[in-house]
């Protein structure tokens, strides 16, 4: 059995390490093994937390759900306390190889030799956290190279690096290029295509740049011969009288096949009671597996985009079924019924994993074990958005508390976190419940029960019995579920003889391609990569349509007689008039919005939000005009960063915002807001949620999660929008599992978030004067610069 206290390695930032020499011991604690790699002698006890978060650590806590490549903020050794020249922040999970005490080998230097479908992979991982670090500001990082670190086949970043201005994918497409003559044979003529149109600038979005290497990486997967193996077990524990846990295969299962439709696996982790929890499990398993076999899970049909967003929606009809059954049978407080949710899916080369609440998946290679699923708990929320770290974050009484679980509320506000993983060597996908995964257990035990299955000393039968033993003696306090997929990826050899790829022309985004369902598409095979014809591309074709020819003409017709029209109409003066005249006969007289006056210019006869939602504006986030604040309409989503990525909160109506950047994507325009004040009738006075037993309170939304990491508190309950006159302990109790509640996502004066502007201008008035009450939050920021118009 492993120590139960291993050591922590971890990597420090700061000026304070510089003066530091090996075998110094900092803070008396942290113990120098060579430069700025330190050793903590005191695992146990609590680091030292920050008052408050600088801007230069926040991007670590905002990129929290990117924690399988980013590292995490461990603690802080002050100057204050230590009498160093300044302070000095320890980062966890680093990329630091324990057994030699060194760090991991920098990308670059493990490029040469690297197999064609292990490069594509590196590229593809570093383009899919492109936005999220330009948002957070530390898109650099990514262009330098001494940053860029290796694990087997997955991508880690030593530090953060602000950016002293936004880079650009041409820039990241220059740093690729001195990689081409190293490149695998098969790859290097399409890497050279790709940083050509990465430098020419016609790439210009990281999900475009995905597309291109999602492409590429479909090809090469072609090559390998892919095995699954599924073995599924839950067990009542020591001291539960009923198992409110479900898993899919049915328990006890073990299966054998190829990634589709059938390579799947969930665990679900029932809340509400014994009449309840094990209801709401097996009524998630039932949609969630019907939902599935519906899909056209072919190589044909690869979507990766589309694919993604159906898991995502399987998820949501999963939280209706539940919720209506809940609303049918009138289900109230403690009766109300719900569950977590883990799922997997081995599609063709990739892993796709979905999840609600606190039911986790980790990822087990021979070169680590990586939580991949961040816990809907509140601790994990306070990080994100990047209020505290983490492990200062669980100290909090309702740290545990989840945020969101299947069932309690309408998927109008379910935010199912789906990832996917392209695999190019075997691996092991574990998920499990909280009985299991409940005081690091399985960062514990996976050493010696689950990874001799990639070796073939131990079947995946065998390791889910163990696990679930493990549970049970050393947990035991909560039912155990357990799912084990063991992924086989073994490269054929006549694919040594592989032709170049080419990157396919771009022509469109792939993310605008992909995400409709309406659009009928077929993966058109090209030829295969051994064939003699090296110029292998892979084109989305739409399916013949006869008549297309004659419907395209026509659209093209009418598209000329209304531009005609409209020239007509303001450059032809008679031509306007008689319009004009005809439609105050036909409709009455209306009174333009924009009229254009003498002079050709536009006057303003209203403020508009659209036209001035520039850096520095004021907003003020309209009312659905009916004399009372709707909690659900008349409100204003804020999310954590630019794209698809999570709600970071709501504002309700009549707040005052402004505008503090302004970012152009080939999508639209990005606008950050920064909440400046709330209307007392949106604020609620109702102190801090703790944790309740009951659903009574439940009112608003749960806020969104986001994809990934970890939490050791104890089985949680769902915080709740308002106290709850029956309040549970911080520890529940052994015997009666917590219900959910849901916390409200009120964004608070002086928070940040990001919303597309076409989503904004319809809710929104620009308010060219605030009054200082108004301003709030902004009023010291507006007052060096402002923005009246």
């Amino acid at each position: 059995m492993q120590n139960s206290v291993p050591k922590h390695y971890l990597w420090a930032v700061g000026e304070g390490i510089k003066a530091c020499k090996p075998g110094d011991l900092i803070a008396g604690r942290y113990l120098l093994k060579r430069d700025r790699l330190l050793v903590d002698t005191q695992p146990e006890q609590l680091p030292e937390m920050p008052e408050e978060i600088p801007s230069s650590i926040a991007p670590y806590l905002r990129l929290f759900a990117y924690q399988l490549h980013v590292p995490q903020v461990y603690g802080l050794v002050s100057s204050r306390l230590s009498k160093l020249s300044g302070d000095i922040w320890l980062l966890e999970n680093a990329p630091i190889l324990k057994v030699t005490e060194s760090l991991m080998p920098e990308l670059a230097d493990t490029w040469k030799g690297a197999a064609a479908m292990r490069q594509l992979n590196w590229l593809w991982q570093i383009a899919k956290v492109w936005q999220p670090f330009i948002a957070q500001g530390v898109a650099a990082t990514l262009l330098t190279p001494e940053l860029l670190r290796v694990e087997g086949q997955l991508v880690r970043f030593l530090e953060l690096q602000p950016d002293p201005k936004p880079p650009s994918l041409s820039q990241l497409g220059k740093l690729w290029q001195q990689w081409i003559d190293d490149a695998h044979p098969a790859i290097a003529n399409f890497l050279r295509q790709l940083c050509q149109q990465m430098v020419a600038g016609q790439v210009r979005h990281g999900e475009q740049l995905m597309g291109q290497l999602d492409k590429a990486l479909a090809k090469c997967g072609r090559f390998y011969d892919r095995t699954v193996e599924i073995a599924t077990g839950t067990d009542v524990g020591r001291a539960r009288a009923h198992n409110e846990d479900a898993c899919y295969p049915p328990d006890g299962t073990v299966f054998a096949g190829i990634p589709g439709s059938e390579a799947c696996a969930i665990v679900c982790d029932g809340i509400g009671g014994q009449d309840g929890g094990e209801v709401a499990s097996e009524l998630a398993i039932t949609v969630l597996r019907d939902k599935l076999l519906q899909m056209p899970l072919h190589q044909a049909n690869w979507d990766p985009l589309s694919l993604t967003s159906k898991l995502e929606r399987a998820a949501c009809a999963a939280n209706d079924k539940i919720a209506g059954r809940n609303d049918t049978e009138h289900r109230q407080g403690r009766q109300r019924m719900g569950t977590t949710l883990v799922m997997a899916l081995a599609h063709i080369h990739e892993l796709y994993v979905a999840h609600v609440g606190d039911s986790r998946a980790y990822w087990i290679t021979r070169t680590g074990c990586y939580q991949v699923t961040l816990d809907d708990d509140v601790a994990c929320r306070e990080v994100r958005l990047g209020y505290s770290l983490y492990r200062d974050a669980l100290e909090q009484v309702a740290a545990g508390a989840l945020i969101q679980a299947l069932g309690i509320t309408s998927s109008n506000t379910l935010h199912p976190t789906v990832q996917r993983f392209p695999v190019d060597e075997d691996c092991v996908l574990l998920l499990c419940s909280d009985g299991l995964s409940d005081k690091d257990r399985v960062e514990q035990c996976w050493e010696e029960e689950i990874l001799p299955i990639l070796d073939g000393s131990i079947t995946v039968a065998k390791a889910r019995d163990r696990l679930i033993e493990i549970a049970n003696t050393r947990n035991g306090h909560d039912n155990v579920t357990v799912a084990l997929i063991h992924c086989q990826a073994h490269l054929r050899e006549e694919s040594n003889t592989l032709t170049e790829l080419s990157v396919a022309p771009l022509e469109v985004p792939m993310e605008l391609i992909a995400d409709s369902e309406d659009m009928p598409t077929d993966l058109t095979e090209s030829p295969s990569l051994s064939d003699t014809n090296s110029e292998v591309k892979t084109q989305l074709v739409r399916s013949p349509d006869k008549g297309k020819s004659l419907f395209t003409l026509l659209v093209k017709i009418v598209f000329l007689l209304g531009l005609g029209g409209v020239f007509a109409y303001f450059f032809i003066p008679p031509v306007g008039r008689a319009i004009d005249t005809a439609g105050e006969s036909l409709f009455g007289k209306r009174r333009l919005t924009n009229p254009i006056n003498g002079s050709g210019k536009i006057v303003e006869s209203a403020p508009t939000a659209s036209k001035s939602l520039e850096k520095g504006t004021f907003i003020e986030i309209k009312s659905s005009g009916t004399g009372e604040l709707d909690p659900l309409g008349d409100r204003l989503n804020l999310r954590v960063a630019i794209g698809d990525s999570p709600i970071k909160g709501t504002v309700p109506a009549g707040s005052i915002l402004q505008v503090t950047n302004k970012q152009l994507t080939p999508q639209g325009n990005w606008l950050e807001l920064k909440v400046c004040s709330i209307p007392e009738i949106g604020r609620s006075n109702s102190p801090k949620p703790k944790l309740n037993k009951d659903f009574s309170n439940v009112s608003t939304p749960a806020v969104s999660p986001s994809p990934a990491v970890a939490s050791s508190s104890p089985s949680p309950a769902v915080a709740s929008s308002s106290p709850s006159p029956a309040v549970a302990s911080s520890s529940p109790s052994p015997t009666v599992k917590p219900t959910v509640g849901v916390e409200s996502a009120k964004l608070q004066a002086g928070e940040i978030g990001w919303i597309q502007e076409q989503d904004a201008v319809s809710q929104i008035a620009t308010n060219p004067s605030p009054n200082p009450n108004q301003q709030g939050k902004c009023a010291v920021a507006s007052d060096s610069n402002p923005k009246t118009n």
